[in-house]
């Protein structure tokens, strides 16, 4: 397979869209942004034996329209973003991204340190580092002789 994952459900939503998309040009509607509901942005989950790293794909959000919450072990991701401040959908012919609400919740194991959870955005990328708790770090046993 050269590599290549096959994920069923990430397709979905293209699914809907293009299905969408095809109602609304049989019935005479323009391409335009999709507001049906809230999108999801694509991450990667990273663990070591210190932390759980979270790499969310956010190009086109604006930093303060970002929000980051941890509650009872699940990580939440919402925001929104804008469609194009200085245009309308009117002149365009195609439409792929997304813009509105989105939303992306993922659990974590039960005992992660909530107090030192942080997140960076840089070009596009949030980056969330979600420390483990003491307790659940792998810990070296001395063997002794007796």
């Amino acid at each position: 397979m050269n590599g290549l994952i096959r994920q069923p459900a990430r397709d979905l939503p293209n699914l809907h869209d293009e299905v969408e998309r095809v109602f609304r040009q049989a019935f005479g509607e323009a391409d335009r942004p999709s507001t049906a509901g809230a999108w999801s942005p694509l991450l990667d989950v990273e663990e070591d034996a210190d932390n759980f790293t979270l790499h969310v794909e956010l190009p086109g959000v604006e930093p303060d329209a970002v929000e980051v919450s941890l509650e009872e072990s699940v990580l939440t991701i919402t925001g929104e973003r804008d469609f194009y401040r200085e245009r309308d959908a009117e002149g365009f012919r195609r439409i792929e991204r997304r813009f509105g609400r989105f939303h992306r919740a993922v659990r974590l194991p039960d005992r992660v340190d909530g107090d030192a959870v942080q997140a960076r955005y840089d070009n596009g990328l949030l980056t969330i580092l979600v420390p483990k708790a003491e307790e659940t770090k792998p810990r070296r046993i001395a063997v002794t002789s007796t």
